[in-house]
C-alpha cells in the first residue's frame, strides 16, 4: 500500500512539473555565472526562453529548425476565459533553430502583452513559414511571472 501511495505522489509531482517554466542560477565555477529560464512545449520539441542581455529581457523560441529569416509568428495566450492574440515579426539565428520574438519583454511598449504573458495559463504559437511547413508549439505557463521577475532582478 505504501508503494501504491509513493507513485501516486510521485505521478502527481511530475504532470505538476510538466511543461512549466524552470528558473536558475547556472555557476560551473569555471565561466562567470549566469540566470536561465525555460520553458519546453508540451510535446518537448521546442523551448520558450529568456534571456537577461545587459538589463534587457530577451524572449524567443529555440529547439527546432527554421527555414524564413525573417517569419512572423503567431500567439494566442489563454488567460482565464479569453484567448489574446499577438503577432510578431522576427528574426532567426544563423544557425537556423532560433526565432527572436522580442528584444526587451520588459519594454515599455511590450507592457500589456507582458501583463498578458504573466496571466495566462498557456501560451500556443505558430511559426508561420513560407519555404516549409508552419509549426505549432504549445506551452503551460506555471510559474512565468516568477520566471520573468527571477531574470529582470
Amino acid at each position: 500500500m505504501k508503494n501504491l501511495v509513493l507513485v501516486l505522489i510521485v505521478t502527481c509531482f511530475s504532470n505538476l512539473s510538466y511543461s512549466q517554466w524552470v528558473f536558475k542560477k547556472v555557476d560551473n565555477k569555471i565561466d562567470p555565472s549566469y540566470k536561465i529560464a525555460y520553458c519546453s512545449s508540451k510535446d518537448k520539441s521546442a523551448f520558450l526562453k529568456m534571456e537577461n542581455v545587459e538589463g534587457e529581457i530577451a524572449f524567443y523560441v529555440t529547439g527546432s529548425y527554421f527555414c524564413d529569416d525573417y517569419p512572423t509568428v503567431d500567439m494566442a495566450l489563454k488567460c482565464g476565459t479569453e484567448s489574446l492574440k499577438y503577432t510578431f515579426n522576427c528574426a532567426k539565428s544563423s544557425d537556423s533553430s532560433t526565432i527572436f520574438m522580442l528584444d526587451d519583454l520588459s519594454a515599455e511598449e511590450n507592457q500589456i502583452f507582458l501583463d498578458h504573458f504573466k496571466k495566462c495559463s498557456t501560451l500556443v504559437l505558430r511559426v508561420n513559414e513560407s519555404h516549409c511547413q508552419d509549426e505549432y508549439h504549445e506551452f503551460v505557463m506555471t510559474s512565468s511571472t516568477a520566471a520573468f521577475d527571477f531574470m529582470k532582478k
